[in-house]
């Protein structure tokens, strides 16, 4: 190919990376259209990887890597015979160029001296979060024309006219598989920016990049200090150049953002002062420097919920948004690094959620509508703002209703797991409100959350919270109407959930007089999601939530059902399983077991023949065999034969889990006490024996002086106590004899 049909030198440096592929291929969009030139620059491709890279490439160079971007740039650029230079990455890869295409072959490329398409840097491996960055990246090719910069290099002159494509590359190198790698890209670069920014201190550029990478990993501290370092001292020394102010801009933007996630809010705010008085931002091209000026002050005076200074950037912020934030000239010309994604959503989404709150306090709901709806909320999900989402929810109940503010929640809550996000928020100012007795708040709360249209169990409770007191309602059969099918809404919608609502709710059908509908309800809730749901609410709540559900339960209860049969089953088990909480001794556990093991019982024999329960057979379900072995044991007990009521209790152990700990606790008391009375008993008999032993030498020192009747009345009571001592049995046998023999020496 002669050097006169060359249009366009592409150049990219090559190392083998997993897209490589996919940029080369992106080329055949221009080799196919017009002519061009793919210059290759292998910086430390395998064997394999150079055999794909040299099907592409008209020149390949082999450039050993010195850790100079530009030098591998410049070998590049060095062999380009085209009229215009394009450069990418091996990692980048073009979405259908359609312009750049349509602007070589229509000849358009003749009255320009540079061009810039965008880069779409994505966030996430699923490509749904990404910032548009727009670098020049195409020039005329130019004697001079060179690259500049070990590290974040670029082409040394860009001449106007300049031409803007909307034609993109996507690149996913800042995604990272985890923090450690993300760290490690990030200290790869910091080392080549500290040493142009120590070799080049007049220019901002460098000083500006290495605070971006410290920002980048979260060393704020570093990033401000890199900032104020250049801005307070290097800058004496700097030479003024066309880009110096768009980077200036760029160190102060990183001083704000850095101090905004050291939480260093005061000192945030003396720095926006500095930025805004500084002389170069006032040029007109450098607006959208002063647009994130003011994006940053929105976001820092709503955090700190200054609402008049929030509403007063975000208002700037908002006049330079609607003028220039489709306005790719204004931006590429006045704004580079963090400060070029000023109008981007990601940026501008966090900033809305800080000062939102603030706009609804101060009633500014034009503003509030036009910043909130500048960006599509549908597919954001789990921001992770809780504070921020917090703020807004308390905002709006701070002020008078606006329906507004009931559209704002709407959109929050209907992103997918927006729900999920807001019910936090929902909850806790509602705990909040509660607790400082703000009931104005509360009810505003309760009719903004009514007004939300999305199928929640906490927003139909909402609804019946606010029918039930709606201040606007009179009509008390109305009140009565919304809340019955509120409540059939409820049952049918959130059987699962019905033991997790709170107490309030349930008090509004008992305040109104509509327990009889809520038994019918409950009798109508399929039963193994009844069984099911109870189960895991006995096995989760505390002592207090069993105690207060047990009053309600029976409240409900109109006739007898199998569910409220079930329910109450589960609470003696919950009462088992916190009998620590409300202290019970051994005996009053015991008793509360048999309770149990009579519920159980009682339920089950209904579906059961009689012989069943006299077998014990292991295929009925655990619960009833542990409370057949517990009636066996409570027999044992009631006739104080604690051998076999030891056997039956180690029977017990292990056949229901869910009440494995208490039993165990229990059958560990039942040996304790049977050792309690043994050892009683034995001390008993011992003090007996010995209190028998001395009555003996008492009777026995009778004997010896012949007073046989004292000693037989002795030795009376020594064996009634002590039968089984055979002494004292010999002893009053032959006292016995001697008085008999007496008796018939002194008869007449």
């Amino acid at each position: 190919m002669s050097k006169e049909k060359i249009l366009l030198s592409i150049s990219m440096l090559v190392s083998g990376r997993e897209e490589m592929r996919k940029s080369l291929n992106s080329l055949h969009y221009f080799k196919e259209a017009f002519p061009c030139e793919i210059i290759l620059v292998d910086t430390g491709c395998n064997p394999e990887q150079r055999a794909l890279a040299e099907r592409y490439a008209d020149k390949i160079i082999d450039f050993a890597w010195c850790g100079d971007f530009a030098a591998a740039r410049n070998a590049g650029l060095k062999e380009a015979r085209g009229e215009w230079f394009m450069y990418l990455d091996d990692d980048e890869w073009f979405e259908n160029p359609q312009e750049i295409v349509a602007f070589f072959t229509s000849n358009e490329h003749t009255k320009y001296n540079c061009a810039s398409y965008a880069v779409r840097n994505y966030f996430n491996f699923e490509g749904t979060m990404y910032d548009d960055s727009y670098p020049s990246r195409m020039c005329r090719l130019e004697p001079g024309t060179r690259f500049i910069g070990k590290i974040h290099e670029f082409i040394s002159t860009f001449k106007a006219p300049k031409k803007v494509f909307s034609d993109f590359v996507h690149h996913y190198g800042y995604v990272y598989k985890d923090d450690a790698e993300k760290q490690k890209h990030t200290e790869r670069n910091i080392k080549p920016l500290l040493e142009m920014a120590e070799q080049y201190p007049m220019d901002p550029r460098w000083s500006g990049q290495l605070a971006q990478e410290y920002h980048t990993i979260g060393k704020y501290e570093e990033a401000f200090e890199t900032s104020r370092k250049w801005l307070e001292e290097d800058r004496k020394k700097y030479t003024e150049s066309v880009n110096s102010p768009i980077f200036i801009g760029c160190l102060y933007a990183f001083a704000l953002i850095s101090l905004d996630g050291l939480k260093w809010y005061e000192k945030e705010e003396e720095w926006l002062e500095k930025a805004l008085a500084e002389p170069v931002v006032k040029l007109a091209f450098m607006e959208p420097t002063v647009a994130f000026f003011h994006l940053v002050g929105a976001r820092v005076y709503g955090k700190q919920k200054k609402d008049e200074q929030c509403r007063e950037h975000m208002r700037k912020y908002m006049d330079s948004y609607r003028r220039l934030k489709d306005d790719r000239q204004a931006l590429e010309q006045g704004a580079d690094l963090i400060v070029a994604s000023v109008f981007q959503k990601n940026l501008l989404y966090g900033t809305v959620l800080s000062a939102i709150g603030s706009l609804i306090r101060v009633e500014d709901y034009g503003l509030a509508e036009e910043a909130f709806y500048a960006l599509e909320w549908e597919d954001k999900k789990l921001l992770n703002q809780y504070e921020t989402e917090r703020d807004i929810v308390d905002a709006a109940c701070s002020v008078a209703f606006h329906p507004l503010w009931a559209r704002i929640l709407q959109t929050l809550v209907a992103r997918e797991e927006g729900m999920k996000e807001m019910l936090v928020a929902f909850l806790d100012v509602e705990v909040t409100y509660k607790r400082y007795c703000q009931e104005e708040k509360l009810s505003r709360l309760r009719y903004l959350v009514s007004c939300l249209d999305f199928d929640h169990s906490y927003i139909l409770c909402s609804k019946i919270l606010w029918a039930e007191q709606d201040p606007e309602s009179s009509d008390q059969e109305e009140r009565r109407r919304q809340v019955t099918e509120k409540l059939r809404q409820l049952f049918e919608k959130y059987p699962h959930e019905l033991l997790e609502i709170r107490t309030e709710v349930w008090n509004v059908p008992e305040k109104m007089g509509l327990l009889p509908l809520v038994d019918s309800l409950v009798r109508n809730t399929d039963y193994l999601v009844w069984k099911h749901d109870v189960e895991i609410w006995c096995s989760e709540a505390d002592l207090a939530n069993i105690s207060g559900w047990d009053v309600r339960i029976a409240g409900w209860r109109q006739a007898p059902d199998i569910r409220y049969d079930f329910f109450g089953i589960k609470c003696l088990e919950g009462y088992l399983r916190h009998y620590k909480d409300t202290g019970l001794k051994f005996l009053d556990l015991e008793v509360l077991l048999w309770k149990y093991a009579d519920s159980v019982i009682e339920f089950y024999q209904p579906y059961y023949r009689e012989a069943v329960f006299e077998q014990i057979p292991e295929a009925l379900p655990e619960d009833i065999q542990l409370a057949l072995r517990l009636k066996r044991l409570q027999e044992y007990r009631e006739q104080g034969n604690d051998l076999k009521a030891l056997e039956a209790v180690r029977k017990c152990l292990g056949v229901y889990p869910a009440l494995g700990e208490i039993v165990a606790d229990y059958a560990g008391m039942l040996r304790d006490d049977v050792r309690r009375r043994d050892q009683e008993a034995e001390t008993a008999r011992m003090d007996l024996e010995k209190i028998a032993a001395s009555l003996k030498n008492m009777a026995k020192h009778r004997l010896e002086q012949g007073e046989l009747q004292a000693a037989k009345e002795i030795l009376d009571q020594v064996c009634q106590c002590v039968p089984q001592d055979q002494e004292a049995k010999a002893l009053l046998k032959q006292a016995e004899k001697d008085l008999k023999e007496n008796s018939k020496e002194n008869s007449p």
